[in-house]
């Protein structure tokens, strides 16, 4: 990692943390409030801010994604106190006229949130059985260990 993108990583973390509880958090909120401090008098041309806000908005996906969602064994490193294999926050039910995830506390979570959730989550760990039992009856056919 190049010591620029480093430095962007870590104003995109410090934002996050900061945000940290508000009940929503976007990772266009994050790019634009870092935008903010990089080009205060917003002197760039449009294309060169669009681009930076663009970069930015990835970063801060994978923040929020590293911070807010479980992937494969992985423990959430932010988890609820009374139900541990619950996150604090999930991705709010996407929309047309909002395809970025936004990331809402557990406790501000609408209906709409939890049943997006689940279908999201079932549908993740339905395909991670697909794809084990696909790779185990390979393992098979070839004579593997899983054949017995």
């Amino acid at each position: 990692m190049t010591a620029e993108e480093s430095a962007l990583t870590a104003l995109v973390a410090r934002i996050v943390d900061i945000r940290c509880g508000a009940v929503k958090i976007s990772p266009a909120w994050i790019a634009t409030e870092a935008m903010r401090e990089l080009d205060p008098g917003r002197r760039s041309v449009d294309l060169v801010f669009g681009g930076c806000h663009l970069h930015l908005r990835q970063l801060a996906r994978e923040q929020l994604r590293k911070r807010f969602e479980t992937r494969d064994d992985e423990l959430p490193s932010d988890q609820h106190e009374m139900f541990p294999d619950l996150q604090t926050r999930y991705p709010s039910a996407r929309s047309k006229d909002n395809p970025e995830p936004e990331y809402v506390l557990l406790e501000h979570m609408s209906n709409v949130d939890v049943e997006y959730n689940v279908r999201r989550l079932r549908r993740e760990g339905y395909a991670k059985l697909k794809h084990a039992d696909a790779l185990e009856a390979w393992d098979a056919r070839r004579g593997g260990r899983s054949a017995g």
